[in-house]
């Protein structure tokens, strides 16, 4: 049996207004607002790249086992890559499909999320 999916979330996350009603009007699904917001949070803040693999991205995507009562079954490879592409179309993630299957790694992009740091104004003398 496989171990559970652990996931170190951010202190803080902030979504653009145009990756809100992407989300919430072009795609309208729950995985693909489910599979964005694990990979904004666990890419790179600066670079906005996520290395991973579809067999992570199933695991993180599972339900966990309930107190009591059968487990709900995870979202099949099928599902789980219908719901990137739609994330592709909808202009919120990119990869490169060449260069992934080249390399045998999943490698996903996102708008950077860390800005960068202004110098404040010294006050003239």
């Amino acid at each position: 049996m496989p171990l559970p999916a652990t996931l170190h979330a951010p202190k803080f996350l902030q979504l653009e207004q145009m990756e809100l009603r992407a989300l919430l009007n072009q795609c309208r699904d729950p995985l693909c607002v489910h599979l964005f917001l694990l990979i904004v949070s666990q890419a790179d803040f600066a670079t906005g790249e996520l290395h991973t693999n579809w067999d992570r991205l199933i695991e993180l995507c599972t339900p966990p086992q309930p107190e009591r009562g059968r487990r709900m079954p995870p979202p099949t490879l099928r599902q789980v890559r219908r719901a990137v592409d739609w994330l592709i179309a909808a202009d919120l993630v990119r990869r490169n499909a060449g260069a992934n299957e080249a390399q045998g790694v999943l490698r996903l992009y996102v708008r950077k999320r860390k800005k960068p740091v202004r110098e404040k104004a010294r006050p003239r003398a």
